[in-house]
């Protein structure tokens, strides 16, 4: 008998002790935003962002926008790159069902000066 009250408060000490975990749902949202010329104004086509953390990476529309569904919720960085153009980035905040806005303006890359110039001086 001993061993039976003995076993019934094990059990019951053991269900009392579990504490009740929840998993909660993931929540999302989305980030659209312009990829624009400093210089011009214009916006920038086939210009490639990617977020950090990492999500998705894709390139801006002829219109120079992106859009990004399904972000899960929490702090990303932005980036926009383009050949020809120094790469930026934007921080945002994504919040449940709502669009954040990262619009990037991008500068174009300063030229090099020639340094094959077939004017070069010739030492004598």
């Amino acid at each position: 008998m001993n061993y039976r009250i003995l076993f019934l408060l094990s059990i019951f000490i053991t269900l009392i002790s579990c504490e009740k975990v929840t998993i909660e749902d993931e929540t999302f949202g989305s980030i659209q935003g312009t990829v624009i010329d400093s210089e011009t104004d214009l916006p920038i086509n086939n210009a490639n962002i990617t977020t950090t953390p990492p999500t998705n990476s894709i390139l801006t529309e002829d219109d120079g926008t992106f859009r990004l569904d399904e972000i899960p919720v929490g702090s990303y960085s932005i980036q926009a790159r383009k050949n020809k153009f120094q790469n930026n980035s934007v921080s945002v905040a994504v919040r449940e069902d709502q669009v954040a806005v990262a619009n990037i303006v991008l500068a174009p890359e300063e030229e090099e000066p020639d340094t094959t110039s077939s004017d070069a001086q010739n030492p004598e």
